[in-house]
């Protein structure tokens, strides 16, 4: 059986009804898992930067 929903407030009023609240951060482990990991490779790069370069690059258009 499908669940109708008249918007975004009537979903969260529906399913924090029938789920409770945990059941709106299901699933967010996983994706603040990613990001940590994204920051580590880009913390990563930095440092192998300043290793082969021994100085900070500077980004730029030109």
């Amino acid at each position: 059986e499908a669940v109708k929903y008249n918007g975004t407030l009537d979903a969260a009023r529906k399913i924090v009804a029938a789920e409770g609240v945990k059941s709106l951060f299901k699933g967010a482990g996983a994706n603040i898992l990613r990001g940590v990991a994204g920051a580590g490779v880009l913390s990563i790069y930095d440092q192998v930067q300043l290793i082969l370069f021994g100085k900070k690059f500077k980004g730029g258009s030109g």
